[in-house]
């Protein structure tokens, strides 16, 4: 009888030891292309036409883009936390591999800023 209960004790050890390998969220990695929200987002646009229309000939993103990256920050991060993301990526051409979240996110902007 003795030796069932050791047995019983070094299971659940075991089992309490290995449930968190289980347990545990695979984080992966996300990638924003910023042309395909810049395209796919109504809120974005009209940020960009509204500066075309303030500055006449300059380019539209760079005179919005500090505004259109505070936002794709913001919810980048909101993101990152609802979906265990190790990390977003924005825009980066070099990086290959990961989640794209492009129309996700151009989704999620174009709904919290009617």
């Amino acid at each position: 009888m003795h030796h069932y209960r050791k047995a019983t004790a070094v299971f659940i050890i075991v089992l309490t030891l290995m449930l968190p390998l289980f347990l545990e969220k695979k984080e992966e990695t996300a990638v924003v292309n910023l042309d395909e929200v810049l395209t796919a987002s109504k809120h974005l646009q009209q940020l960009r036409r509204e500066s075309r229309a303030e500055l006449g000939e300059e380019d539209p993103l760079q005179t919005a883009e500090a505004e259109i990256m505070e936002i794709l920050r913001r919810e980048a991060e909101i993101l990152a936390a609802e979906n265990s993301y190790s990390s977003i990526i924005i825009d980066q051409a070099v990086y290959q591999g990961g989640k794209n979240i492009s129309q996700e996110i151009a989704d999620k902007i174009d709904s919290k800023y009617k």
